[in-house]
């Protein structure tokens, strides 16, 4: 479709249609800003962007999982707190297990037909990998160490419970900050 706008502007042009062809440039020039910013906007809410080394923690020797995070007590002074867990290992949800993903920067506002109709050599080097990164979540290791929930005793329950539901409420902000920080930069949202 672009190409075809800057194809009728160059034709108005030369037919000395200035002010339209003029019009339709700064149309083109506005629709290009809007595409990268809507570009940029997916790309930071995308989960490969945002995704963290599951494998922080891990204590191979002993099959635990440390969880760090800071809560607070009933007089509502920060207490820092660390779980040891028994692990157990799932593959991991964010690369399927391929130990590698695509760039998030190629491909998190998704992929049309006209995408790959247009550069031939585009569809086959993204459908051949060329544009893989390493998981950022498993580190290419595939699968990744989850709390194994059989293992752990009803204390350990109450308290994995306890940082699943700050876990929850932390991302639900974490999210906020991130639409707020991209609708101040003008991104929208």
């Amino acid at each position: 479709m672009k190409n075809e706008l800057i194809k009728l502007a160059t034709y108005l042009d030369s037919k000395g249609y200035y002010k339209e062809a003029n019009y339709l440039d700064n149309f083109i020039k506005n629709a290009s800003h809007q595409d990268r910013m809507i570009e940029e906007r997916n790309c930071m809410m995308d989960r490969r962007t945002n995704a963290t080394n599951a494998w922080e923690g891990f204590d191979p020797k002993s099959n635990t999982i440390a969880i760090s995070w800071t809560k607070y007590n009933d007089n509502d002074e920060e207490e820092e707190v660390t779980l040891n867990l028994p692990a157990k290992f799932e593959v991991c949800d964010l690369c399927g297990g391929k130990g590698t993903t695509v760039n998030p920067s190629i491909d998190a506002g998704g992929l049309s037909s006209e995408d790959f109709d247009e550069d031939p050599g585009f569809r086959e080097d993204y459908l051949g990998g060329a544009y893989d990164i390493s998981c950022p979540q498993c580190g290419g290791k595939r699968v990744v160490p989850t709390v194994n929930f059989d293992g752990l005793n009803i204390e350990q329950k109450k308290e994995f419970d306890e940082y699943q539901r700050e876990q929850e409420e932390a991302a639900r902000d974490a999210e906020a900050d991130r639409k707020t920080y991209m609708a101040e930069m003008g991104y929208g949202w």
